[in-house]
């Protein structure tokens, strides 16, 4: 049996017998790459960046603050950002988007209509991306054939996100000072029932002194006997004012603490701070003319030399007689 070598003066000697081979299709190959670049739909790419800020500068302990003050970051840390990572990938975030930006007049797809909705969020999917960066910024970007669209679904991006995160905070505060509300109502009720039952007494016996154990500063000896049950009425008394006071001052409170809530759901309050507005690009995405030439070469280049290595290995393995 015949060993058939192929070692590296034979690729030499190959390469140089076929040189002009190789160089005609690594012209073709460039010529191929410009095509590409002429032919290819350019796409535009809208950017926008920003901040993430502590959810806690909007809470009732820090601006409402009754302690000394802690130090909070005015920043929003990895937790936050990861949130936000969250929201940005989340279908109702997405949907809110592509319905704002009306997508459905831009790529001519029914929104309505389960596959036409599916399509759009395919695009936006596709087209849309968000990163995070090591100086804990976040960037959302969206790539289209209209530089104008693409910069204005990457601003939309940031509003949505902006809105919903906020809402996640908000909607809980929202259900305390509901809450809240529901109480002042009651207590609201309680004291007027109870403030109907003192007049009552009041006017029967003819009690007006101030005469509450609550109201420890009150002294009043200018109470004067009077008919059957005047004691009892005293005591009845008594016992209905200092119900009552309690309940007036836990409704102060609790309006207090409506205000303070009501405060910290201001819309003036944003979460997220942007940096970076998106603007209408002016030059495409992607690759330009002296990548797509250098890179055409080397894939020209590359494929015709294997080619010819190939080519020549099996002609001289075919030569040998078995």
């Amino acid at each position: 049996m015949t060993n058939t070598s192929f070692d590296l003066v034979d690729i030499i000697r190959t390469l140089q017998k076929k040189r002009r081979f190789i160089i005609i299709m690594t012209l073709v190959a460039i010529v191929l790459g410009c095509l590409f670049l002429v032919i290819r739909h350019k796409k535009y790419k809208g950017a926008a960046t920003f901040f993430v800020n502590n959810p806690l500068y909007g809470d009732r302990s820090t601006l409402f603050r009754s302690e000394e003050m802690r130090y909070v970051d005015y920043f929003g840390g990895d937790d936050e950002v990861d949130k936000i990572m969250a929201l940005a990938n989340s279908d109702t975030v997405r949907d809110r988007i592509i319905r704002n930006c009306q997508f459905q007049e831009i790529y001519k797809n029914d929104i309505n209509d389960p596959n036409g909705h599916a399509a759009l969020m395919s695009i936006f999917s596709k087209n849309f991306n968000i990163k995070r960066t090591e100086y804990k910024d976040v960037q959302v970007s969206y790539i289209d054939r209209d530089p104008v669209i693409a910069a204005n679904v990457a601003n939309m991006s940031v509003k949505v996100l902006e809105e919903t995160y906020r809402h996640y905070y908000t909607a809980m505060k929202l259900n305390i000072y509901t809450s809240i509300n529901d109480k002042v109502i009651q207590l609201d009720s309680a004291i007027n029932t109870l403030t109907d039952s003192l007049a009552n007494l009041r006017d029967k016996f003819g009690i007006y002194s101030l005469i509450s154990p609550a109201r420890h500063d009150i002294i009043n000896g200018d109470m004067k006997a009077g008919g059957k049950g005047y004691g009892k009425a005293v005591e009845q008394i008594q016992n209905i004012e200092s119900i009552k006071d309690q309940l007036v001052i836990d409704r102060a409170h609790y309006i207090s603490n409506l205000n303070e809530f009501d405060a910290t759901t201001n819309k003036s309050m944003e979460f997220l701070k942007v940096i970076t507005r998106a603007l209408p690009p002016t030059s495409p995405t992607g690759p330009g003319v002296d990548s797509v030439i250098i890179l055409a070469a080397f894939i020209g280049l590359a494929f015709s030399s294997i080619y010819v290595l190939l080519i020549t290995y099996f002609h001289k393995l075919n030569s040998v007689v078995r």
